[in-house]
């Protein structure tokens, strides 16, 4: 029998076919798998998983933690854009790019998502949900717009992300 701990802010509902998480940044569900017996008690604050495969228990667990996390404090991912005269606009639910290619790159931010721009030493992107898979994708396919190269380290990058710089070409002179 496993156990998770639920935090104030978060109201649980256990029906037939779904567990349903709500919380400061929003509601979410999960499809409950049949062979999992899920119990909340709400007076302890926990959720808890009864006689089932361990290896399911601990996948099914970790993913309700982090539906769990997403809607209490939400996910964040941070980004640098390196580069000389790259620049980002914020633009409703528009990210406008100028990134060194001959036009603007516009991106469309989804509905959950908020970003935000901060330009204090270094250009940095902020890219805030409460849903993990979909912030990360967001990330993932602004950065596949420039990704950063080897040789300058110019283009788009995670802020953690390093990038292991190559030598140019050296002249025989």
């Amino acid at each position: 029998m496993l156990s998770l701990n639920i935090p104030q802010q978060i109201k649980v509902k256990i029906t037939e076919d779904y567990i349903i998480i709500e919380g400061p940044l929003g509601i979410k569900k999960k499809k409950k798998s049949k062979d999992l017996n899920l119990f909340f008690d709400p007076n302890k604050s926990k959720l808890w998983l009864l006689n089932s495969d361990l290896k399911k228990k601990h996948f099914y667990l970790a993913t309700l933690n982090k539906i769990i996390w997403g809607v209490w404090k939400g996910f964040c991912v941070k980004m640098n854009i390196v580069g000389v005269g790259y620049k980002v606009f914020l633009e409703n639910t528009k990210l406008i790019f100028k990134i060194g290619f001959s036009h603007n790159i516009i991106y469309n931010i989804p509905q959950d998502i908020t970003i935000k721009i901060s330009s204090q030493k270094l250009l940095t992107l902020i890219i805030f949900g409460n849903d993990l898979q979909k912030v990360n994708q967001v990330a993932a396919e602004i950065r596949a717009l420039k990704p950063a190269e080897p040789y300058k380290g110019k283009g788009i990058k995670y802020v953690h992300e390093i990038i292991r710089r190559k030598e140019g070409k050296k002249s025989n002179v």
